[in-house]
C-alpha cells in the first residue's frame, strides 16, 4: 500500500507500527523500566542499604551519597507534576539537607581537631 495525500494522510502499516511503538505500554515489563529501575539500583552505594545508626561515616561516603541524590534528582525532575515526584523531591531535600549537615560538622571537626 501506498500513501495517499489530501486533507489526510493514510498511513501505512509499517507507518503504524512506527507511531505507535514507543508508546505502548509494556508495564514491569518493559526495557525502558528495567532500565530504569538499573539505572536507581546501580547509583546507590553498595553499603547504603546497610546503614544504620552505629555506624560512622567519612566525608568521602557522604559524597557518595550526594552523587547518588544527584543522579536520582536528574531523573524525578523529569517527571510529571504530582504526589509521587513531591514526595520524592521532598526526601532527597531532606537527605540533602542531612548530609549538608554531616558534611559541615565534619569540616568542623578537622579543622579544630588538628586532623
Amino acid at each position: 500500500m501506498t500513501r495517499r495525500i489530501s486533507q489526510s494522510i493514510t498511513p501505512t502499516a509499517e507507518d503504524v507500527a512506527a507511531l505507535r511503538g514507543p508508546f505502548i505500554a509494556k508495564g514491569a515489563n518493559d526495557p525502558v523500566i528495567a532500565a530504569l529501575r538499573e539505572y536507581f539500583k546501580a547509583s546507590v552505594p553498595a553499603w547504603l542499604p546497610r546503614l544504620d545508626e552505629k555506624q560512622e561515616l567519612t566525608r568521602e561516603r557522604l559524597a557518595e551519597i550526594r552523587e547518588a541524590g544527584v543522579k536520582r534528582r536528574a531523573v524525578i525532575e523529569a517527571l510529571p507534576e504530582g504526589k509521587a515526584r513531591e514526595q520524592a523531591l521532598a526526601e532527597l531535600e531532606q537527605t540533602e539537607a542531612v548530609v549538608e549537615d554531616m558534611d559541615t560538622a565534619l569540616a568542623g571537626a578537622g579543622a579544630f581537631g588538628g586532623n
